[in-house]
């Protein structure tokens, strides 16, 4: 997996106290730099405007009996 550039995304990570607009760059799958208009090479630019970018989600609608 190479280098992977989010651009333009919604930033949302409460632990941090972040809720922006920005770009995210991934390197070997951990989280290597972020902020406006980062101007840096990348094997793969995913444009993410519009879309949110958050380091996990919990379904808490779930339905636990059998079958499954």
């Amino acid at each position: 997996m190479g280098n992977l550039l989010f651009k333009n995304a919604h930033v949302i990570d409460p632990s941090q106290k972040l809720d922006t607009v920005g770009d995210v760059l991934v390197v070997d799958g951990k989280i290597a730099d972020f902020g406006k208009a980062l101007s840096c090479s990348a094997d793969n630019i995913i444009d993410a405007s519009g879309l949110v970018l958050a380091p996990g989600l919990i379904d808490l609608h779930v339905h636990l009996r059998d079958p499954g």
